[in-house]
């Protein structure tokens, strides 16, 4: 053996044997990674992403954009094994860059990042038009919008509204800034039995059609009371004497300090009295002036009378008139 190895030809022919092997294996390597790539690049995939978000690129402190949608479609086509994780994990954005451009309607392009240069990406829309305009903060009073009033009970009204705080600020387009026609908190009162105290109520702005802006509201909620008591309301009345004079006595006058006395009942009752029918005093067993508490009748339908009862005054004059039976009704 070891003569073979000190045999130039022996050597030589080893040597041959080995390059030959290594001709073979790097051929065979080359071949299959040819085969590979060509599988590669013949398995291709496609993928359509819908309600892909939008990100828009701009200074929010100077400027509001109007006509940016919200979300867009997305295709990306290529090796399957790059359209695969890019479809689950939706990792990439999709954004607008806005910066440098000033008030007015532009035309920009969409563009992308995120997503592997080896897919071809297709955005739809790939051009939208915005419109940039300077951004105004003005101040508003705010005030109550009431649903439901309708159903509140009719022997209950609403007192004048506390609002906390009174004032909000409304930021956003000029243009839009300039259509405000009224800001509203809205409260419901349908089922309310008793006052509503600091109940937190959302902020909305309107234009003079009734149509609702979109602005931004600091706050967005403000609290709101609202005093909520019985219906009432104030009328006159009159006394007057009823009954037979006793016998040598004639009644002078009938006379109340009261006035006026406050009602209570629902709104069509109320609406149907404009003075309390005549208190009657009986004097029938009056011989010297005197003052008496009489109770104070409730028209039908009316549910409280304030004060409930009053002092009526009663003057007599001693006289040879006598009680003749009948009813006297006397000024």
């Amino acid at each position: 053996m070891d003569n073979w190895f000190k045999s130039i030809w022996f050597i030589r022919i080893i040597s041959l044997m080995l390059a030959g092997l290594l001709w073979v294996t790097v051929n065979v390597d080359n071949n299959m990674d040819s085969d590979s790539l060509f599988f590669n690049q013949s398995s291709s995939d496609m993928e359509v992403m819908e309600n892909i978000p939008l990100e828009i690129r701009f200074d929010s402190e100077e400027y509001v954009v109007s006509g940016i949608p919200q979300e867009v479609s997305v295709s990306v086509e290529g090796p399957t094994s790059a359209v695969a994780p890019v479809s689950r994990q939706k990792n990439f954005t999709v954004f607008v860059d806005l910066n440098g451009l000033g008030p007015g309607t532009h035309e920009v392009s969409l563009q992308h990042s995120g997503i592997s240069n080896q897919l071809a990406v297709t955005l739809d829309p790939k051009i939208i038009e915005v419109t940039i305009e300077e951004k105004v903060t003005e101040e508003y009073e705010v005030n109550i919008d009431y649903i439901n009033q309708g159903n509140l009970d009719s022997a209950l009204e609403l007192g004048e509204p506390e609002v906390d705080p009174s004032e909000v600020a409304i930021t956003g387009a000029s243009s839009v800034i300039e259509r405000v026609a009224s800001v509203k908190a809205i409260i419901d009162v349908g089922g309310a039995t008793e006052s509503i105290e600091a109940q937190e109520a959302p902020v909305k702005v309107y234009d003079n059609q009734g149509n609702e802006l979109n602005v931004l509201v600091d706050p967005t909620t403000v609290n709101v009371s609202v005093p909520i008591a019985t219906r009432t309301k104030t009328v006159p009345l009159n006394v007057a004497a009823r009954g037979g004079n006793t016998e040598g006595v004639l009644i002078e006058s009938v006379s109340t300090e009261t006035e006026e006395v406050t009602i209570s009942g629902p709104k069509e009752v109320l609406d149907g009295i404009e003075s309390l029918p005549e208190v009657p005093v009986d004097v029938s067993e009056v011989t010297e002036n005197q003052t008496v508490e009489v109770d104070i009748p409730l028209p039908e339908g009316v549910t409280s009378v304030q004060p409930e009862t009053i002092e009526v005054d009663i003057e007599v004059v001693e006289g040879e008139a006598g009680n003749d039976g009948s009813d006297t009704d006397q000024p």
